[in-house]
């Protein structure tokens, strides 16, 4: 079978600067490649990168591209051009998988020979899904997003699979001898710095805790700088006026899967208390995490529920109630308080995160791409 792979203008494959999306698609191609299929990613150009080159089976292929802006229909525009100029150079395939708002819009009617269009829905819909008559099959990374794109789009529905978001576990993997109870806790935090990740909440939190607990420490590592899709200078430096007189430390992002792993088994518990209502669509970051063997303390977003259940693998608290931080706190306390259920939390939670290794994500897509290629 031969696949191409778009994944948009905006972030370069091998991602140099984090980005869930990029990685993804590189440790899926990769597998695809291992299972003896042919793999060509198409993506955006990089000065430090060469238009074309070939790693471990995957070809690259890198044209055009933009830096992302904070303005939406700005990068509506850019990605426009982008699906434009990306469409007459795109490989005869049988599966052609887009990671792009324009481009599944124009290959799926002007190139037939790219192959049979999938979409990964790795966002919630903005209404846009009208526009894709002609693709095949839509694959949503979680339930939420499936249920979102249904309601705007009915007509989309027979073409819907869930298809999870994958992480390495071959690098996220829990200590070799699990952690001792030991006095002083981390509770760490990994992903970008920005207000609707929630961050400011967790540091409330944080300050309720540190009021009955004098050994934990707060650990927040991930990119503050808008270009890597953080908040900013001024959500920083407002964090850290917050974070004055208690064991809070901000780290520079850890692009490195191996090093970020290492963050993760060095920590006792994770907490990802975001607020994207609408913006969070699986969450790679609690999933890693719990695949290290740490149990994650996260908000009541749907999306979680495809990966976290209650008081098994995880703890979910009421990001929406007037008293979030006093939940938070509370729930946080409860995990460091409950030693025994933690630990054995966190043997179910690594159990777990296996089911998402990239082999067994790669089963999945490959199961509907064949069933795509007999449909013809």
């Amino acid at each position: 079978m031969k696949i191409s792979i778009v994944t948009g203008p905006w972030f370069p494959v091998p991602t140099l600067q984090g980005g869930a999306v990029p990685r993804l698609w590189q440790g899926l191609a990769e597998q695809f490649v291992a299972m003896g299929h042919q793999v060509t990613i198409v993506c955006r150009s990089y000065p430090s990168q060469p238009q074309q080159e070939i790693i471990n089976g995957v070809k690259y292929f890198r044209y055009s591209g933009f830096p992302q802006s904070r303005s939406i229909a700005w990068d509506l525009l850019k990605d426009l051009a982008y699906a434009l100029l990306v469409l007459p150079v795109l490989p005869r395939t049988d599966i052609l998988v887009i990671n792009d708002f324009w481009l599944p819009v124009f290959a799926s009617t002007l190139r037939p020979d790219a192959g049979q269009v999938v979409i990964n829905a790795n966002r919630f819909p903005k209404g846009q899904y009208f526009l894709y008559v002609g693709v095949t099959r839509i694959a949503a990374a979680s339930r939420a997003i499936q249920e979102a794109i249904a309601t705007q789009y009915p007509p989309a529905n027979s073409r819907l699979r869930v298809i999870p978001n994958p992480i390495d576990t071959s690098v996220f993997y829990p200590p070799v001898s699990p952690h001792s109870i030991r006095k002083d806790k981390t509770i760490l935090y990994a992903g970008r710095i920005h207000p609707e990740k929630g961050i400011h909440l967790l540091l409330n939190a944080f300050a309720i805790l540190c009021q009955d607990f004098s050994d934990v420490k707060l650990r927040i590592i991930g990119p503050f700088r808008q270009n890597q899709g953080g908040g900013g200078e001024d959500y920083l430096h407002s964090l850290q006026r917050k974070a004055q007189e208690l064991p809070i430390e901000f780290d520079e992002p850890i692009f490195d899967s191996k090093k970020l792993a290492e963050a993760y088994r060095n920590a006792d518990l994770f907490c990802y208390p975001s607020l994207a209502e609408k913006g969070e669509s699986f969450g790679v970051a609690p999933l890693e995490a719990m695949a290290t063997g740490l149990v994650p303390i996260v908000s009541n977003l749907d999306c979680f529920r495809d990966f976290i259940e209650e008081g098994k693998t995880g703890y979910f608290f009421n990001h929406r109630s007037p008293n979030a931080a006093k939940n938070l706190s509370s729930t946080l306390a409860s995990a460091l308080l409950n030693h025994k259920e933690t630990g054995e939390m966190a043997i179910n939670a690594s159990r777990n995160a296996i089911c998402f290794s990239y082999e067994k994500i790669a089963k999945f897509y490959l199961t509907e791409f064949e069933e795509l290629i007999k449909q013809g």
